[in-house]
């Protein structure tokens, strides 16, 4: 049996405004996580490495190097974004969620292009910390914790969401239903997806202890730590304890089959 991990965290985007700062260090620390507990061979791609080609190109051989019994993870934190449907010309009023990466976006369909191909008797992992639709962000809180005031007076709110280049595509389509969600297959899952929140909400940068996280993978993180030895939906149960709350109104989702949410996590 093989464990193998992508972790893939992007701070650093086109242009200073459209930066971020805690989605390294969430990267680096799912990336810790699964090595430690879970014995996963871990792969980290960093800013400028998570391009539209290398983070896909990862995904491919991470499916394709998962056989029978075999698993795999795989992990995104940076901007997400939303495409005009590149569907059937019918479905051309609604828009599909994307990856916003390095240095361009991954649209929905390419993502499932690559899942398709994972094996019935492996299991994969997928944690989404960032947002997917054009209602979605994923920001830094004006008011977190009372003790990072300064911090946050040096380290400005940053969105996690990048809208359309031109600006009357994102006029135009700013109330339009999202389609597609970037990493859900039409039918049936072959994978377990948590995500940081609702398709309704924010999803936000947090400051703990000195470091920029994203709320989600910090509370996930620590969760885990505790007990590696939950199923997800025991993991997604204690997480929605906590979150949302009212410093960080989110409502992390667990998708997948039933199957999937009663396994432990990672296995």
């Amino acid at each position: 049996m093989t464990k193998h991990a992508v972790c893939i965290g992007i701070n650093d985007y086109t242009g200073t405004a459209n930066d971020l700062r805690g989605c390294v260090n969430d990267a680096e620390d799912w990336a810790a996580l699964l090595s430690s507990q879970y014995s996963f061979e871990t792969a980290l791609m960093l800013d400028d490495q998570a391009t539209h080609d290398g983070v896909l190109g990862a995904l491919a051989d991470l499916v394709d190097s998962t056989g029978p019994g075999d698993l795999a993870a795989f992990t995104y934190s940076g901007h997400g974004t939303w495409v005009f449907d590149q569907g059937e010309p019918d479905e051309s009023d609604n828009r599909d969620e994307a990856l916003a990466v390095f240095d361009g976006n991954i649209i929905d369909d390419e993502m499932r292009a690559v899942l398709t191909g994972v094996h019935p008797e492996a299991s994969l992992s997928i944690i989404c910390d960032s947002c997917h639709s054009g209602g979605v962000t994923r920001a830094a809180l004006a008011n977190a914790l009372s003790h990072a005031r300064t911090a946050e007076v040096l380290n400005p709110p940053v969105p996690r969401f990048l809208p359309p280049e031109d600006d009357v595509d994102a006029l135009a389509a700013f109330m339009l239903p999202v389609r597609k969600r970037a990493f859900y297959p039409e039918s049936s899952m072959n994978h377990v997806l948590l995500t940081g929140c609702n398709a309704l909400e924010y999803s936000y940068d947090a400051f703990f202890n000195g470091r920029n996280n994203g709320a989600m993978s910090f509370f996930t993180t620590q969760l885990i730590y505790t007990n590696p030895q939950q199923t997800w939906a025991e993991l997604h149960a204690a997480l929605r304890r906590l979150l949302p709350s009212t410093q960080y109104p989110q409502s992390p989702q667990l998708e997948g089959t039933d199957g999937y949410k009663s396994r432990p996590i990672f296995t």
